[in-house]
C-alpha cells in the first residue's frame, strides 16, 4: 500500500490527537493486516507526528517526504506496532504505518512499511 493522500483534504493534527488515533487503530489494523489470529493482538511501540521524529526514526519522516512530499509528510503520523504472537521473530513482529487524518475526521493509512 502506498497511495499519496490528497493534500487538499488533510487535517493538521498535533500530539493532542494521539488518543483519537489510538482508538482509530482498532479499525485500521484489521483492514491493513487482515483477520489472521497473529494480528489480533498488538501493541503500540511508537506513535508520533512525523515532524517530531528524532534519531534513527527521523528516516521514516524523510521517506514520507520522498514518497509524497513535505505537506503529506508534515500531516502524517508514524505508528510502530508490535504483534506479540509473531515473537520471538523480532523483525517479523514489528510493523510500521504512516497515517493521516482528513477533513471528514477519518484516519487512514497511506503507507505500510513491512
Amino acid at each position: 500500500m502506498r497511495k499519496c493522500p490528497n493534500t487538499e483534504i488533510l487535517l493538521k493534527t498535533t500530539e493532542k490527537d494521539k488518543d483519537e488515533l489510538v482508538k482509530a487503530l482498532n479499525g485500521i489494523i484489521p483492514k491493513v493486516y487482515g483477520s489472521s489470529l497473529v494480528y489480533k493482538e498488538w501493541r503500540i511501540e511508537v506513535i508520533k507526528p512525523m515532524p517530531l521524529l528524532t534519531g534513527f526514526e527521523e528516516n521514516y519522516y524523510k521517506m514520507a517526504i520522498n514518497f509524497c512530499g513535505k505537506r503529506v509528510a508534515g500531516h502524517s503520523w508514524f505508528v510502530r506496532l508490535r504483534f506479540p504472537r509473531l515473537l520471538p521473530a523480532q523483525s517479523a513482529s514489528l510493523r510500521e504505518l504512516y497515517v493521516v487524518k482528513d477533513k471528514y475526521n477519518k484516519w487512514f493509512p497511506w503507507f505500510q512499511y513491512h
